[in-house]
């Protein structure tokens, strides 16, 4: 995954929620179309920014080149807003190339790149962009060992996201800072800023970001156990469990989020513990040391799974060394040779010196219990040349000097102050006795510096004015560029809606009302034909805006899945798959998301109408008759009832009208008395205006709503569909 490129934009977060599913190149497809077809340079530059951070690791480098050629022509742009918005581009271009460079192990190369993009950031004022590239800085030192330059940039990163008051960014600065702290062996250093990112991550709130900093202060506690106590001496009870602790929140706040790599991770680290507690505690053999490593076994067992599954090559690794060490320790010798083997050769494919460092030594130990002592040497020079790539006595010299010296550095700021206070006191008593000595000789040498004084003032108020006039533009074109984002992605939606051509084909009359409440809606009208059958579908998705144009996307794209991937043709049943997929993909246990609606089918074949509806009623007037048809209470979504959706069939004559609708008109408040509008005086107003043409019904519904809003809010996005048959 691309962790660590760009940032900005909203409407990248609008359309990240996609990357959990298989729909991601659905969307990545049509954002390649509206690339193409786009007019405007800098929609497409938003375009090609969105595709590169979330296509395939196959295509998004040629996309994010693009996006980079695009914007280094448009930052010579006479206009000043284009030339802001295409420098922040070709940055975010940069970094993404210094990512890909880095992920090759080619640091020279990375480096290059990270500072252009640092350059054009610091030129643009763009204080948290600067941040980010040198937390990317300090990340390839850190992988170089070249310690003292990481902790140079990571914390010239933390003293800007520290006045800019940037939480989540400075959490994770404090992080990398704790953890290259933690390879040195400086735990108590490592301690102190992984606590200090755990009180970010608190406030923020976020159940992963928490679990990580537990994680890792865990894994500080068992290197300072590991280190101060294995081999030497008893551990303190009161420590021991330190890191049980922080695992065991960890793996429960993992699982709140339902992060299964973020629980796999939380597993390893108390399998470990396991190890060392046995190594600590017992005598090989013993019933004790071997219920400790048999826990290890079942751990290591259930991330192996984890991460065989994800591909994620350099946890299989760590976790195939786990279970050599497990079998090593178990006697069972074959067995972890030939799964220490493959872990090594997993290590040196990725080149991580400390993932072979950790494959080399284990797989000593399996060669000297198995006589094959030439191997058994080959992996001890291994690990000893890994070893000292890792740590060495420059680097951790290098660490606390770098420490020591951020320390000093808030209070060389408020000394070098106080000193220029009493410099400008003692300064200004001297000023005042040469006046008085010299009133009569120095009065027009006096005017003289006044007047300079008042025109350097002058000056550096002119300069101080334009500064801020500039800041305001910065700040202006951000926040026209986060509506255009918005608005842009209202275009990506509207794109995605059931459009005149489809909809005129396939029904006789018809009228849609659709007014969403924000810029982007999460009520969303849908169709699609397959196999002589059209689908047509009215929904509201849980939230609106933002949160529900994400949600209605997603839903969109599950649909059609169900339908022309699965050819699913029963709406009951296209219900239930899109049911099954909303909650595999982004419901967790305290969330319910997903949405309400009605899925109509048109069956040509067989000339009548089936449906499916979600706590929604469609209604039908049949002969002046109003009659509301019924629906099941649950959505599609997680909800207090699991069961299978209903499937309907709508008897119908020519001339009758079907209505469906999502609860945006009824819920809205308005009227004398600013009560709610209800479903009753809606179905009243419809049977009331049923006789009238199509288009008028529309008008008439509209004005009403907005006579009864009158100046009150809207509450929710409104859509109404009626159908004439």
């Amino acid at each position: 995954m691309k962790s660590i490129k760009k940032y900005i934009y909203l409407l990248a977060l609008i359309l990240q929620v996609c990357t959990i599913s298989a729909q991601t190149d659905y969307y990545i497809d049509s954002l390649i179309v509206v690339v193409s077809n786009a007019k405007e340079d800098t929609n497409k530059l938003v375009s090609l920014s969105i595709i590169a951070e979330n296509a395939s690791d196959e295509i998004w480098p040629i996309y994010n080149n693009e996006m980079g050629k695009l914007a280094a022509k448009l930052q010579n742009s006479s206009n000043v807003k284009t030339k802001i918005c295409a420098k922040r581009h070709l940055a975010a271009s940069l970094n993404n190339k210094g990512f890909f460079f880095t992920e090759r192990g080619i640091s020279y190369k990375a480096i290059l790149y990270f500072n252009k993009a640092l350059k054009i950031q610091q030129e643009i004022r763009d204080l948290e962009g600067e941040a980010y590239s040198l937390s990317n800085l300090g990340a390839v030192y850190d992988s170089k060992g070249e310690i003292d330059k990481a902790l140079e940039y990571y914390f010239a990163a933390v003293k800007i996201r520290e006045n800019l008051n940037s939480k989540l960014s400075l959490a994770q600065s404090y992080n990398n800072i704790a953890v290259l702290y933690n390879n040195q062996n400086d735990l108590v250093n490592a301690l102190k800023y992984h606590f200090h990112s755990l009180r970010i991550r608190e406030q923020i709130n976020n159940p992963s970001s928490i679990a990580m900093a537990y994680n890792n202060i865990g894994t500080t506690y068992t290197n300072l156990v590991e280190n101060n106590f294995k081999g030497k001496k008893p551990i303190p009870d009161s420590l021991i469990k330190k890191p049980y602790e922080y695992f065991n929140k960890s793996y429960l706040a993992y699982k709140k989020d339902n992060n299964e790599h973020g629980m796999a991770h939380s597993m390893f680290n108390l399998a470990d513990l396991y190890i060392l507690q046995a190594d600590c505690y017992h005598k090989k053999n013993t019933k004790e040391y071997d219920t400790l490593v048999n826990r290890a076994e079942g751990l290591f067992l259930r991330c192996h799974d984890i991460y065989s599954k994800t591909n994620e090559k350099e946890w299989l690794a760590n976790t195939l060394n786990g279970l050599t060490n497990v079998y090593w320790r178990q006697n069972k010798n074959q067995k972890a040779q030939i799964l220490g083997e493959k872990a090594i050769a997993i290590s040196q494919e990725l080149g991580y010196p400390g993932t072979i460092q950790k494959s080399a030594d284990i797989l000593r130990r399996v060669y000297q219990s198995n006589h094959s002592y030439e191997k058994a040497l080959q992996m001890s020079d291994i690990y000893h040349s890994m070893r000292d790539s890792v740590v060495n006595e420059n680097n951790q010299k290098e660490t606390l000097s770098k420490y020591f010296m951020y320390q000093s550095e808030k209070q060389e700021v408020i000394t070098k102050a106080h000193q220029e206070k009493m410099q400008l006191e003692f300064q200004s008593k001297t000023k005042q006795q040469s006046i008085i000595i010299y009133f009569g000789i120095s009065g027009l040498v006096l005017l003289s510096v006044f007047g300079v004084f008042m025109y350097n003032r002058y000056k550096l108020t002119r300069k101080q004015n334009e500064i801020i006039q500039q800041q305001k533009s910065i700040v202006e074109e951000s926040r026209k560029e986060i509506v255009d984002s918005i608005n842009y992605a209202k275009k990506i939606q509207y794109a995605l809606l059931a459009n005149k051509e489809l909809l005129d084909k396939n029904l006789k009359s018809y009228f849609v009302l659709f007014n969403p409440k924000d810029i982007v809606s999460g009520d969303f009208y849908w169709a699609t034909e397959h196999e002589n059958n059209f689908y047509l579908a009215v929904c509201d998705s849980t939230g609106h805006g933002v949160p529900g144009a994400f949600m209605s996307l997603l839903s969109i794209g599950f649909l059609s899945e169900a339908i022309k991937e699965k050819n699913i043709k029963e709406p009951n049943k296209v219900f239930n798959y899109v049911r099954k997929r909303l909650i595999e993909s982004i419901t967790n246990e305290s969330q319910k998301d997903g949405f309400d609606g009605i899925l109509l089918r048109f069956d040509r074949a067989a000339n009548e109408i089936s449906y499916a509806a979600s706590n929604n009623k469609p209604v039908i007037i049949s002969n002046h008759q109003m009659q509301s048809l019924s629906c099941d209470k649950m959505p599609v979504g997680k909800g207090e009832r699991n069961e299978e959706f209903s499937l309907n069939t709508i008897p119908v004559s020519k001339g009758d009208i079907i209505y469906i609708y999502t609860d945006g008109y009824a819920d809205q408040f308005g009227g004398e008395k600013g009560k709610k509008f209800k479903y009753k005086p809606l179905n009243e107003l419809l049977l009331s205006i049923h006789e009238k043409e199509l288009h008028t019904q529309k008008e008439i519904l509209n004005a009403t709503f907005k006579n009864w809003k009158n100046n009150l809010e809207q509450v929710d996005d409104v859509c109404i569909m009626g159908i004439k048959l």
